[in-house]
């Protein structure tokens, strides 16, 4: 009996193992992905450092607006510019209450800034109700896209993909791929789930950042 139950979690951890390479491997948006290594201190998060990266010499983080990859198969595919611009922004608010003030977000390259590339990757959709937006006042219109985005999209099975650049030499210099959490705890279509994942990763990517190690000298 012990020898089946050893089989069994044997079988049951490759089977994870190789589900977690699959969606490790990317969606392209990172090119040339690098080997990956499970990630000690975050379980599901698959991880690259450049060897000698020194995390001490980077005080500040450049954001590259968030890139949405709708999956293969999803039911409908259709984003509007004001929900992408109301997804783009909500993740960048997200990671800036999470990184701020410690790590200061900058909008120009420069010495000891690192420049953040992220992609949220299969993504389901489901078909936009006629209507919502285009009658919707103008001062209302970022609520809107919040609430129309909220209720059409699901993260439940998403990836997310960072990846670190040098602000200056665009060297790339570490790679996060995680799989984004389910919100048991709130409704699945709705922009609470989309801002509670938001917050999720935003704080991963953070204690990653503070994880990276220093170089020795």
């Amino acid at each position: 009996m012990r020898t089946l139950f050893r089989y069994m979690a044997l079988t049951a951890a490759l089977l994870i193992g190789n589900m977690q390479q699959v969606w490790a491997a990317g969606s392209g948006f990172i090119e040339n992905m690098p080997s990956l290594s499970a990630d000690a201190d975050r379980p599901g998060a698959m991880i690259w450092t450049k060897e000698g990266f020194d995390r001490t010499q980077y005080t500040k983080v450049m954001i590259e607006p968030v890139t949405v990859f709708i999956a293969d198969d999803s039911k409908y595919k259709g984003l509007t510019a004001d929900e992408l611009k109301a997804i783009a922004d909500g993740f960048a608010e997200s990671l800036t209450k999470t990184l701020e003030p410690d790590v200061p977000i900058v909008s120009q390259p420069g010495a000891g800034v690192l420049y953040l590339r992220t992609a949220i990757t299969n993504v389901h959709m489901a078909k936009k109700k006629r209507g919502l937006l285009g009658y919707t006042p103008i001062g209302f219109v970022v609520t809107a896209a919040q609430d129309a985005a909220g209720g059409r999209m699901s993260l439940k099975d998403a990836v997310l993909e960072m990846e670190l650049l040098d602000s200056q030499s665009n060297e790339r210099l570490g790679v996060l791929v995680d799989k984004t959490p389910t919100t048991a705890d709130k409704k699945e279509l709705s922009w609470d789930s989309i801002t509670a994942t938001f917050d999720y990763d935003a704080n991963r990517f953070k204690s990653r950042l503070h994880a990276a190690p220093a170089a020795s000298g």
